[in-house]
C-alpha cells in the first residue's frame, strides 16, 4: 500500500518549467560578458523585427477589402513556414531545457511536452512573432470594432502555439528519422523540395501585387484560409464580415492542428531527444566487418579512397565520414544542399517582382558559396568534448582546420556545381556560368578562411543532446551573429570579382573562373595558416568553450 502511495507522484505546474528556464537562461549569463552581449543584441534585433513583422500585419488588415484577405492569408502562412523550416536549415531550435535532463524523474509525457511547450513561449522569437502578429488588431478594430478585435488577439494566440508546436514536432521527427541511414536522402531531398518552393510562391504573388493582377492570388489565399497556416490568422476578416460561425470554424482548425501536433510531438519526444533508435543486426555486423584492404583503408569512405594514407588524408576522410553520420553534422549538410539548390535559383528569379529575371548568376552564385563557408562559423562546437582527442594527440592547426575545409568542400561543391548549373539553364544564364562557378568557389575560399578564425576566436558550446537540431539558450543569437559577421566580410572580401565582371568585357569574363579558383584557394590557404596558427596557442580554451555543461 506504501509503495502504491509513493508511485502517484505530484505532476510539475507548467509554471515550474517556465520558472526552470528563466533560472537556467539567467544562471547562464552569469558572469559571461558576451552572452549578456548577445542577449542585449537579440533584443534589439527583435525590435527591429517587431516593428516590421508589426507594421506588415496592420498593412494586410487596413487593406482594402479586396485583398486584405490575400495579404492576412500569405503573411501568416509565411510565419508559419518560417517557423518549420528556419530551425530545420539555419538555427535550430532552443534547447534550454533539455528533456534528457528529465528521463529519470517520474514524468507523464503529456506532462514534459506542455512544460516544454510552454517555455518555449518565453523568449525572444516567440514575444516578437506574438507582438508582430498582434498588428492585424489594428485593422480589426478600426473596420469591424472590439469583437473582431478580440478574435484578432485570439488568432494570434493561436498562430503562436501553432508555430511553437510545428517547429518542436517537425524538428524531433527530423532528429529521430536523420538518425536512420536509410531516410537520410528523402529528408534532404523533403527539405530541399520544401525550401525551393518557397522562393517562385513569394515571386509569384509579389507579382500578381505588383502588377494589380491579383486573381491567382486570392485563389491561392481562400485555399490557404482554410487551412491551419492561414486559418487562425485571417479569423478576424470573418469576424468583420459578421460570419461568427466561420470565425469559430477557422479558430478550430488552427487548435485541431495544435493539439495534432503535440500528439506528434508526444509519440517522438523520447526517441528523438533521448537517443533511443534501432539498428539491425545486419548493419552492425557490415559495419563490424574490415575491409579487405585492411584497416586503415577501411576507415576512408568510398568518396574519399583515393586520398592518401597520410595525416591529411585521414583527417580528411573523417570529416566526410562525420558529416555523412552524424545526426548534427548531417542536419547541416541537408541545410547545405537545400541551400546549393534555393540560393541560386531563388536571387537568380526572385529578386524581381515584375519579371524581367533577377540578379546576374555570379552574384547569386557568391551568396551561395559564402553560406555553404559559414558553416564552419562554429566546427568546433559540433565536435564538442570529442574535439578533445584532437587536443591530446597534438594534430596542428593548420592541418586540423584545413582537413575540415577539405572535407566540407569534397561534399558540398558538387552540389554548387550542379545546382548553379541547373539555375544557368532554366534562367537562359549559361554564358554567365563559368563567371559564376569561379566567383562561387572565390567565396567559398573566403569564406571559410573568415570562418575557420571565428570559430577558433569565438567557439561556443551546443547542447550535450541526441537532437541535432538543438541550440542552447542565445546559441542560436550567437550562430547568426557570428554568420552574419561572417558574411559581411566574405561578401566584402569576393566583391572585387564581382566588380570584375561588370567591368570585363563579355568576351573575356570566362577568365573568372581560373582566377575565381586562385581566389578561393589562396584565401582559404590564409585563413586557416592564421586561424591554424591562433588554434595552436587557444587549444585548450577552444575545449573548455566548446564542452556542454551540465
Amino acid at each position: 500500500m506504501a509503495l502504491t502511495a509513493e508511485l502517484h507522484v505530484r505532476q510539475p505546474r507548467i509554471r515550474h518549467f517556465v520558472r526552470l528556464k528563466l533560472r537556467i537562461v539567467a544562471n547562464g549569463m552569469r558572469g559571461k560578458g558576451w552572452r549578456i552581449a548577445l542577449f542585449v543584441f537579440g533584443i534589439f534585433g527583435g525590435l527591429w523585427a517587431v516593428v516590421l513583422g508589426f507594421a506588415m500585419f496592420a498593412a494586410s488588415s487596413m487593406a482594402s477589402a479586396d485583398t486584405r484577405g490575400v495579404y492576412a492569408a500569405f503573411v501568416g502562412s509565411a510565419v508559419v513556414v518560417a517557423w518549420v523550416l528556419l530551425p530545420l536549415l539555419f538555427f535550430g531550435v532552443d534547447e534550454t531545457l533539455d528533456p534528457a535532463r528529465f528521463a529519470l524523474l517520474p514524468l507523464r509525457r503529456r506532462t514534459l511536452v506542455l512544460g516544454m511547450l510552454s517555455a518555449a513561449c518565453v523568449g525572444i522569437p516567440p514575444v516578437v512573432t506574438l507582438v508582430a502578429s498582434l498588428g492585424s488588431v489594428v485593422g480589426a478594430a478600426v473596420r469591424g470594432g472590439a469583437g473582431p478585435a478580440i478574435v484578432a488577439v485570439l488568432g494570434s494566440v493561436v498562430g503562436l502555439l501553432l508555430c511553437l508546436a510545428a517547429s518542436r514536432a517537425v524538428t524531433s521527427a527530423f532528429a529521430s528519422m536523420l538518425r536512420s541511414r536509410r531516410v537520410r536522402d528523402l529528408a534532404a531531398l523533403v527539405l530541399a523540395l520544401l525550401g525551393v518552393s518557397c522562393g517562385p510562391l513569394q515571386s509569384l504573388f509579389w507579382a500578381f501585387v505588383a502588377e494589380g493582377d491579383s486573381a491567382q492570388a486570392r485563389a491561392a489565399a481562400r485555399v490557404l484560409s482554410w487551412t491551419p497556416l492561414a486559418a487562425p490568422y485571417v479569423a478576424y476578416l470573418d469576424a468583420i464580415a459578421g460570419d461568427w460561425g466561420l470565425v469559430l470554424v477557422r479558430l478550430a482548425i488552427g487548435g485541431a492542428a495544435v493539439g495534432l501536433l503535440l500528439l506528434w510531438w508526444t509519440r517522438t519526444i523520447e526517441s528523438a531527444m533521448l537517443g533511443t533508435t534501432s539498428a539491425s543486426a545486419a548493419k552492425a555486423a557490415k559495419a563490424g566487418t574490415a575491409s579487405a584492404e585492411g584497416p586503415v583503408a577501411a576507415l576512408f569512405p568510398r568518396l574519399v579512397r583515393w586520398l592518401p594514407r597520410t595525416r591529411f588524408g585521414g583527417l580528411t576522410a573523417r570529416e566526410v565520414r562525420y558529416w555523412w553520420r552524424h545526426p548534427r553534422r548531417r542536419a547541416g549538410l541537408i541545410s547545405l544542399a537545400a541551400a546549393s539548390i534555393i540560393i541560386p535559383f531563388g536571387l537568380r528569379v526572385g529578386t524581381r517582382s515584375g519579371g524581367g529575371g533577377g540578379l546576374p548568376l555570379p552574384v547569386a552564385m557568391m551568396f551561395a558559396g559564402v553560406f555553404l563557408g559559414l558553416v564552419l562559423a562554429n566546427q568546433f562546437g559540433i565536435d564538442g568534448s570529442a574535439y578533445g582527442l584532437h587536443v591530446l594527440a597534438g594534430v596542428p592547426g593548420h592541418a586540423e582546420l584545413r582537413s575540415r575545409v577539405a572535407g566540407l568542400g569534397l561534399l558540398t561543391l558538387p552540389l554548387l556545381v550542379i545546382g548553379g548549373t541547373a539555375a544557368a539553364v532554366i534562367t537562359n544564364a549559361l554564358p554567365q556560368l563559368p563567371a559564376a562557378l569561379g566567383i562561387a568557389a572565390a567565396a567559398f575560399g573566403v569564406s571559410t578562411g573568415l570562418s575557420s578564425i571565428i570559430s577558433v576566436t569565438a567557439p561556443y558550446s551546443l547542447p550535450d543532446s541526441t537532437n541535432p537540431f538543438a541550440m542552447n539558450s542565445g546559441g542560436g543569437g550567437a550562430k547568426g551573429l557570428l554568420s552574419f559577421a561572417g558574411m559581411l566580410g566574405a561578401l566584402a572580401l569576393t566583391s572585387p570579382l564581382i566588380i570584375s565582371y561588370f567591368v570585363l568585357a563579355a568576351s573575356w569574363r570566362w577568365a573568372l573562373l581560373p582566377v575565381g579558383l586562385a581566389w578561393g584557394v589562396t584565401a582559404g590557404w590564409i585563413g586557416t595558416a592564421v586561424s591554424g596558427a591562433m588554434l595552436d596557442r587557444r587549444s585548450p580554451e577552444v575545449l573548455a568553450a566548446v564542452t556542454p555543461r551540465g
